[in-house]
């Protein structure tokens, strides 16, 4: 077992007073700005203000509340914990909200205590511009320091110094993903490991320090201000002895995600029933969103039906004069949650000739087509009956387009032949939608416009917004107009 010298150790020295406490050293260091520059501002302007000690004490007053209100808005908002320090100073914003509180305060105790003409006006907005402009010089600053480059930043008295315990898969994913997202400003001294020889000294260039025994050691005198534990979670009475021995450390102490965590290291933690759960998957469209949606739905085809109306009884007659058989095709297809839709087109295929279950797809110069079918379908206007499909709910305007149950591409069903395919049914299809109108419309004769049709389909359902649905409208009625060379 690789086992470090007291050189190596060395190497990690102690942090310094300013290091430990910088967070709240800048924390003092606000509330002090704060006073002196009331206390500037106070002593410029005192022929305003006025003097003796009853004015003293009632402006001294005055700024041990705006203190108070600014420094409960500082702690509740966790500007001042270590753990996001830095990013909290990169968001300077978030002080600005704590001035504005402190000095909404100090307003609001004035006003219920009818005491605000005894302020002089002068000396309050002076005090606010007084501070303002320190907190956006102080953040401008510490931006800028932050901004330099990590190596010259290696010592900074902002990073947490990190040791795994575990020097396995777990700990090394822990590494690499401590080394893309470097922004953490978190330096990892290296691993702790019990299990001997089978280690080699270093894995992905951090070294193996000694057992886990040599924790304590590192925390107390080496400056180490985080443990992460990345063991298999499997591994949990060990686990469970290393935590209880942590308990007596002022140190942080972090369980890393097991290997399927790291899977979904991106997904949100939510609290449910006194727990926290990894959230796996949301739905995409949900709550006050699903409520604009149908609204946008229900106006949208409505509005349509009634100017199109014409054109859907024109159309419909020249198909009962063309050939016999129904106006309307009506095909099941999967819908919202794989349940299975009636949808509505106007008939564009001889009636003894269709395809009920939709196994064989259309081609280009198909002789099952009628002659008002192929000019409908070309112009895409044998879609339009399922404006009803949208206004009774089964249906939305945009969305992922419904394929028959019986669709196939190579001799399987298209639900059998990909992966992701039931992945788009975790919103209502659409009359048109992504893929259609970045051209993947028509005929899945290849694998390529298979993959790019659900790789369209999924990208909508995961990014969806009104903007983009009122953008594929947009461009699927232009593609009408240049009339799509993939409808046939």
């Amino acid at each position: 077992m690789h086992q470090p010298s007291e050189g190596t150790l060395n190497t990690f020295p102690r942090l310094t007073l300013l290091q430990s406490y910088a967070n709240y050293i800048l924390y003092f260091t606000d509330v002090l700005a704060m006073a002196l520059t009331s206390l500037i501002v106070y002593f410029g302007a005192q022929y305003y203000v006025g003097d003796g000690a009853f004015a003293y004490m009632r402006y001294g007053m005055a700024v041990i509340i705006a203190v108070v209100a600014f420094s409960v808005f500082g702690f509740s908002s966790g500007q001042y914990e270590w753990q996001r320090f830095k990013h909290q100073v990169r968001a300077p914003f978030i002080t600005f909200g704590g001035l504005v509180f402190a000095f909404g305060a100090l307003l609001l105790v004035g006003f219920i205590f009818k005491i605000t003409e005894s302020f002089s006006r002068l000396w309050i907005t002076g005090w606010f511009g007084g501070f303002s402009l320190y907190i956006l010089l102080s953040r401008l600053m510490l931006v800028w320091y932050f901004s330099r480059p990590s190596q010259a930043t290696r010592g900074s008295i902002f990073r947490r110094r990190a040791l795994i315990l575990g020097a396995g898969e777990v700990g090394q994913q822990v590494v690499d993903h401590m080394r893309r997202f470097n922004d953490q400003n978190i330096d990892v001294v290296g691993y702790l490991d019990d299990r001997g020889t089978r280690l080699p000294p270093s894995q992905n260039g951090v070294p193996l320090l000694g057992k886990t025994d040599l924790a304590d050691e590192m925390v107390r005198k080496h400056g180490i201000d985080l443990v992460i534990v990345a063991m298999p979670w499997q591994a949990n009475d060990r686990i469970e002895t290393l935590v209880r021995q942590f308990s007596s450390w002022s140190v942080d102490v972090y369980l890393a995600p097991d290997k399927l965590g790291f899977l979904y290291a991106d997904r949100p933690v939510l609290r449910v029933g006194g727990a926290y759960f990894l959230s796996l998957q949301a739905r995409p469209i949900s709550e006050w969103n699903a409520v604009l949606k149908r609204v946008k739905d229900v106006v949208l085809s409505l509005t349509a039906i009634i100017i199109f109306s014409p054109l859907l009884a024109l159309v419909a007659l020249a198909i009962k004069l063309e050939s016999k058989g129904p106006v309307l095709f009506v095909q099941e297809r999967f819908g919202f949650n794989n349940e299975t839709i009636r949808v509505f087109k106007f008939r564009s295929m001889f009636t003894d000739r269709g395809d009920q279950r939709g196994a064989q797809q259309t081609v280009q110069g198909d002789p099952r087509v009628t002659g008002v079918g192929r000019f409908i379908r070309k112009t895409s206007i044998d879609e339009l009956p399922q404006l009803f499909n949208v206004l009774m709910g089964s249906m939305s305007l945009v969305g992922p387009r419904p394929h028959a149950t019986g669709m196939h591409s190579g001799g399987e069903l298209l639900h059998d032949l990909l992966a992701d395919y039931a992945s788009r049914h975790r919103v209502k299809p659409g009359v048109t939608g992504w893929a259609q109108c970045n051209g993947w419309r028509g005929e899945t004769d290849t694998q390529e416009k298979l993959d790019k049709r659900i790789e369209h389909d999924l990208f909508y359902i995961e990014n969806w917004s009104i903007s983009l649905d009122i953008v594929i409208l947009i461009k699927t009625a232009l593609m009408l107009v240049k009339r799509d060379r993939n409808a046939y």
